[in-house]
């Protein structure tokens, strides 16, 4: 997307690297976060329309992969690992919100209906998409990014966000019905 001015294109996430990065050594880990900067931040831009918290988000997910670097696997897709914990990141920080249980809550009393697995007939670019998915409600946006962007299962998504089952699909619903809904207008 453009935010890293620093990109470390050639950085290898191997033993040695590791080794220096639970040594502290500041210049090993700034060119690391200069190499995840863009996935981190891309992901956060999907959960945060404000770029405070976005950067909150990237900063603390950045955190946790330099606490948690002992646990990536040698081998394994980096970039992947470290987008998974940002994914983790932003669900965390809905969870601390406190408007999280209200938000929910006001969506468990809608009667619930099964959502189809259709998928949107048109196509549109990821940047009209995302301002799409910007414009839903917080908890929409959240469980939609998560379901459509993520790949996460409705019964993942419940138990991630500790909601029901049949809120996720509401939300899956409303999502979809509110970018029809912006696809209509866009194409009317």
């Amino acid at each position: 997307m453009g935010w890293n001015l620093f990109s470390s294109p050639n950085l290898q996430v191997d033993e040695r690297t590791i080794k220096k990065i639970k040594r502290g050594d500041r210049k090993v880990i700034l060119s690391l976060y200069n190499y995840v900067f863009d996935v981190l931040m891309s992901t956060a831009v999907r959960y945060k329309s404000n770029q405070e918290d976005q950067m909150t988000i990237v900063n603390n997910a950045f955190m946790k992969v330099i606490d948690k670097i002992d646990k990536f696997k040698v081998g394994t897709a980096f970039l992947s690992w470290t987008k998974r914990i940002v994914i983790n990141e932003a669900i965390d920080d809905f969870r601390r919100s406190k408007k999280y249980k209200a938000i929910f809550d006001l969506n468990d009393d809608v009667s619930q209906e099964v959502v189809a697995n259709d998928e949107l007939d048109e196509h549109i670019s990821s940047e009209v998409l995302l301002k799409m998915i910007n414009q839903l409600p917080p908890a929409t946006k959240v469980v939609f990014n998560l379901f459509a962007v993520d790949g996460l299962k409705n019964k993942e998504i419940a138990e991630e966000l500790e909601i029901t089952y049949e809120t996720v699909k509401w939300h899956i619903k409303t999502a979809r019905k509110e970018i029809r809904k912006q696809l209509s207008l866009k194409t009317a």
